[in-house]
């Protein structure tokens, strides 16, 4: 069909169009449906169904969705974005989704429908307990990293994939979002509870140690392709069962430092942990996320030191005490990202529904305040924690010392 020749951006009409003329996936008898599913900015989304078998497909719009920024989008990440997902498919075919179809030309794939699984954060916000959480976070972290990075990678490969990896547009949305916006709002699209203006003035606007300590992050952040990143690892970016996650929304993917993406999900266990504590007060379940952050450390570092021993393909890395600095570095940047994304998530534009969902205005500002507080001792001291074994008893101890009822 000539229709499907040039791009252009579907509707459903043309989503259903598209699947009967491009896929043999639906009998031509099936009573075929599609129904737009996306909630995020920077892309649509489609499951398309006969009631009984459904497959997902995603399409890249030019701007965003609200378009408020003004900002215009590669429409090529989406064949990015899938031969990332092919990739961890590849390395770890339990923990991502199977790509079905790749078009480059409507720049868009279509994926297996995930509707047995449920959205991480939903899932943690309802109090539910997965064991396997631990395992599979740090299996994905370290392999899909490492097995990108020098000295695993051939280094001819590795640079050629840097290059074709390099996504300009989503990399300039992190390095405003992530590093700049909290500290500056330059954007003039920061929100949070009004009681902290003075607090957020003083201690992020015209905290200039601080300020400088997120320059340093996002130079790192600029300037480190160490290996092939996910980019947006949060909560909401997961899937989960009973025995599986699945690992999704890679489209800020790119060639950077290993610390971002655990400092990413480190952080947005950390707002599952400070909601339970705060709103359900259901200190078990707060326990079972305290557990699981710090075995996700304890076995981050374990299988990485493991990866390098017995994969490493260079004879000169598989040396104790280089593995040991090279770690101890993965671990400073992650914690630096870790507090970066505590507070743009509970600062910026782009909020989490752990801050979102509270509709007490004071028990809100409060739940604000205390992040904040965590995500600046993160970044001012992320190199004393990378050397710590108990992160979440320094959490608690940030948590314990926040006086709610002078804030300043």
């Amino acid at each position: 069909m000539l229709k499907f020749k040039e791009y252009f951006l579907m509707q459903e009409k043309d989503v259903l169009l598209y699947v009967r003329d491009k896929l043999q996936y639906f009998s031509q008898d099936d009573n075929v449906i599609c129904k737009e599913i996306g909630d995020g900015n920077i892309n649509y989304v489609y499951r398309i169904s006969n009631g009984k078998d459904s497959i997902i497909l995603k399409q890249a719009g030019v701007h965003t969705r609200s378009n408020s920024s003004g900002r215009v989008l590669d429409i090529n990440r989406n064949a990015r974005e899938a031969e990332t997902l092919s990739y961890y498919g590849n390395i770890l075919p339990d923990l991502a989704p199977k790509i079905i179809h790749i078009d480059r030309v409507m720049n868009l794939f279509i994926m297996e429908d995930l509707k047995d699984f449920t959205v991480l954060r939903d899932a943690l916000m309802k109090g539910q307990i997965y064991n396997h959480l631990q395992e599979q976070l740090t299996d994905f972290l370290v392999e899909s990293t490492l097995s990108t990075a020098d000295f695993f990678a051939d280094p001819f490969d590795k640079k050629e994939a840097v290059a074709k990896y390099t996504n300009k547009e989503l990399c300039k949305i992190s390095e405003e979002l992530v590093f700049r916006e909290p500290f500056f709002n330059v954007l003039k699209e920061n929100v949070f509870s009004e009681k902290l203006n003075n607090f957020v003035d003083k201690n992020l606007y015209n905290n200039k140690q601080l300020q400088a300590e997120a320059a340093k992050l996002k130079y790192e952040f600029m300037n480190n392709p160490q290996a092939l990143i996910h980019g947006d690892l949060h909560t909401g970016s997961i899937f989960v069962n009973e025995s599986f996650i699945k690992v999704m929304d890679c489209e800020f993917a790119f060639y950077g430092p290993i610390g971002y993406d655990l400092g990413t999900i480190i952080a947005n266990f950390i707002f599952s942990y400070v909601y339970h504590l705060n709103v359900t007060k259901d200190k078990n379940y707060a326990s079972f996320i305290f557990v699981v952050i710090d075995d996700i450390l304890k076995l981050f570092k374990n299988k990485f030191i493991s990866k390098f021993l017995h994969d490493s393909n260079d004879i000169s890395s598989k040396n104790d005490e280089f593995i040991e600095f090279y770690l101890l570095e993965v671990l400073k940047t992650a914690f630096g990202i870790c507090g970066l994304e505590i507070i743009r998530r509970t600062t910026g534009c782009a909020r989490v529904k752990e801050i979102e969902s509270v509709t007490d205005d004071e028990l809100r500002k409060n739940i604000e305040y205390i992040l904040i507080h965590i995500g600046i001792e993160c970044i001012t001291y992320r190199d004393r924690f990378a050397e710590e074994d108990k992160f979440m008893k320094i959490v608690d101890n940030i948590i314990e010392g926040v006086d709610l009822e002078n804030i300043d």
